[in-house]
């Protein structure tokens, strides 16, 4: 029989806490990985570049704030006792990536055939 939870140990906000600093992590590759981009990369056209530097420095920001609410409603579920809420936000994660590898795809191809 599998070892029932207790909401009430130290460890479930400790835990809580590293997959906050596992979503602020994220959100800081993401940022320098945009700014990186933007600062190094010499992507034409103008517009793709903008969109190539700005994506990942906005879905860092996003990253951030999905990272806090999830933090804040485990949390109050700890407290109160209740059970733990569903992880949406991974889901829009795993979009996310998709969204900047297709991206950087057509940046790349696009590249290569501007030379």
């Amino acid at each position: 029989m599998a070892e029932q939870l207790d909401l009430r140990d130290p460890r479930v906000a400790l835990a809580n806490e590293r997959t906050l600093l596992s979503w602020i992590r994220l959100a800081l590759a993401l940022v320098g990985a945009g700014t990186t981009i933007g600062t190094v990369a010499d992507i034409q056209p103008v517009w793709l570049h903008v969109v190539v530097a700005v994506v990942p420095v906005v879905l860092g920001l996003v990253a951030a704030l999905l990272g806090y609410a999830r933090w804040q409603r485990v949390d109050d579920a700890v407290r109160s006792g209740v059970t733990l809420p569903p992880d949406r936000e991974l889901r829009l994660v795993a979009v996310a990536v998709a969204v900047i590898a297709v991206i950087a795809g057509v940046a790349a191809v696009v590249g290569i055939f501007s030379r």
